[in-house]
């Protein structure tokens, strides 16, 4: 079975995932465009458990004060939905940053190229 370094190596279809795989005749600023956006997808990823946990926070205090599961599910659901939120608020305002630093850097690309000699 192959490896998932094999397999992001030796796709052919599109582009490499595999930063290694970038050609070195890349732009600097092009490669750290990349290298921030596979990190916020990775983020995204964070902040999909985040939602996940919240929601059950949000249900483990339901139960816990409406349906009478008792006094301590009922604030350890409020704990971890106070958590949750907090690393929501976090993840999203890093992901919103990291976009504008990409778009920022395709903007830079963008006024490079119509200003370079034909």
């Amino acid at each position: 079975m192959a490896s998932v370094r094999d397999l992001l190596k030796k796709r052919a279809d599109g582009p490499s995932l595999y930063r290694r795989a970038w050609t070195k005749t890349d732009d600097p600023l092009v490669l750290e465009a990349r290298a921030q956006t596979l990190a916020i997808q990775r983020i995204q990823i964070w902040l999909r458990l985040a939602y996940s946990v919240l929601a059950l926070a949000v249900l483990i205090g339901y139960w816990g004060f409406a349906e009478g599961g008792g006094m301590v599910p009922g604030v350890i659901g409020v704990l971890m939905a106070v958590v949750a939120l907090a690393c929501v608020f976090v993840l999203r305002t890093g992901i919103a940053h990291g976009r504008a630093n990409v778009q920022a850097m395709l903007a830079e690309l963008e006024q490079r190229k119509e200003h370079a000699p034909s």
